[in-house]
């Protein structure tokens, strides 16, 4: 049966926010008008939960995010869980260990509640690019140094959630990165995964290192079943290497401009122009198009 695309699968930084970090307007009202049209809107984005709800329910919506590259599924008005991919106590350990062999400083993104914890670094630790000291002032009160083991609390004070890692980053220059990512998948990869990628807050490259099973087309995937929203029906839009699953796997996936490489090389299309105000109007375009899909039924997290 021929169906109009049914969902849109949208990064945040360097795709539909302007470079101050807003999200427009214009890109605020053609969301809403998607959402009232029946389009299942899904926010895709390397953010914190706490950090990407702001912007998502300023511009009015509701409903599924993903946060964290794909390592956890949200409600918007809730801002509760209901999908999660952690790395386990046994692979963070690795990780930083890993990470700190190589004199770099590692950083913890957890599942904490809004607040202190949510993101965990050592006192102290190696700063190679300035990203923690620009970080310590950008998520001010959210970000806690420690000074002994640098894992997440399994047992915190009586009445509270345990914290689960949700992926271990690192900084550094590109080829740094890139040989952290390939010792990692050729150590770890049965149950870990890595992508390099630009920093855009600080000259320099970033590694993310997440669950195998942890990517952003997963967490889509998991909010199309339950919308009975085939892949056919999905249209994506993404900048970087967080995206290139979902750039590659969706019915239609388009590169925003300003794109690096590997996400160009992913989608089925290229956008050019004045940034977010281009892919708008280029998404006007393609959701007045059909494709052909059929529905499927949902599954576990």
């Amino acid at each position: 049966m021929d169906l109009p695309f049914r969902m849109l699968a949208f990064d945040l930084d360097g795709t539909l926010l302007e470079k101050d970090g807003s999200l427009a307007d214009e890109s605020a009202a053609f969301l809403r008008e998607l959402s009232e049209r029946g389009v299942v809107v899904a926010a895709a984005t390397g953010r914190r939960l706490w950090s990407a709800l702001p912007k998502l329910r300023g511009a009015g919506l509701s409903g599924s995010c993903v946060v964290h590259n794909g390592a956890l599924v949200a409600d918007i008005g809730l801002a509760k869980t209901l999908c999660a991919t952690p790395l386990t106590r046994e692979e963070v350990a690795k990780l930083v260990a890993r990470v700190e062999a190589r004199r770099l400083g590692a950083v913890l993104f957890t599942d904490a509640p809004r607040g202190p914890r949510e993101i965990l670094h050592r006192h102290g630790g190696a700063d190679p690019t300035g990203f923690l000291a620009w970080y310590a002032r950008y998520a001010a009160g959210h970000l806690t140094a420690l000074e002994g083991p640098l894992e997440a609390d399994p047992a915190p004070p009586a009445g509270t959630a345990g914290e689960s890692v949700m992926r271990v980053v690192a900084h550094g220059n590109e080829s740094q990165m890139r040989a952290l990512v390939a010792e990692v998948e050729a150590e770890d990869g049965s149950g870990v995964r890595g992508f390099v990628q630009r920093e855009m807050a600080v000259p320099g490259f970033r590694a993310e290192l997440l669950a195998r099973g942890a990517d952003k087309w997963r967490g889509i995937e998991w909010i199309a079943r339950r919308a009975s929203i085939a892949p056919a029906a999905i249209v994506a839009v993404g900048d970087e290497a967080n995206d290139i699953e979902m750039l590659r796997e969706a019915g239609h996936s388009l590169a925003a401009p300003g794109s690096s490489a590997p996400a160009r090389a992913a989608a089925r299309e290229i956008v050019e122009g004045d940034g977010p105000r281009a892919l708008v109007a280029a998404l006007r375009r393609v959701f007045a198009s059909p494709v052909r899909g059929e529905d499927f039924g949902t599954r576990d997290c």
